[in-house]
């Protein structure tokens, strides 16, 4: 599973992604993605570069970002550092959240 996702998710969604790191991945965008996909969920993982719109990204920080181990000091995209892109989950999240394929309940529930 977690195989499947890094080539998915974190290799088509994620400029943080280094393929030669030997790290767990620990997002928790990856991680919602990943239980998600546990639980049943249908998952598409259609690559997609749109912008989520200012409302899912504060829903998204509030719900799944303040949860997440790098949220303190390690997320330039929460910081705001020179237009940092978000995490691979994060955009993913965002997209299918846009598109209502899945709903921030979702995402508390695993929270």
């Amino acid at each position: 599973m977690r195989k499947y996702i890094q080539k998915n998710l974190c290799q088509k969604f994620c400029s943080y992604y280094k393929p030669s790191k030997k790290e767990n991945i620990a997002c928790k965008g990856f991680l919602v993605i990943e239980k998600l996909l546990k639980r049943g969920s249908n998952i598409p993982f259609d690559k997609t570069y749109e912008k989520p719109g200012d409302a899912i990204q504060g829903e998204l920080i509030r719900e799944m970002c303040i949860a997440c181990s790098f949220y303190e000091n390690g997320c330039d995209f929460v910081q705001k550092k020179k237009d940092a892109p978000p995490c691979g989950g994060f955009m993913l999240s965002a997209n299918l959240l846009e598109k209502n394929i899945i709903s921030i309940d979702d995402i508390q529930n695993i929270i």
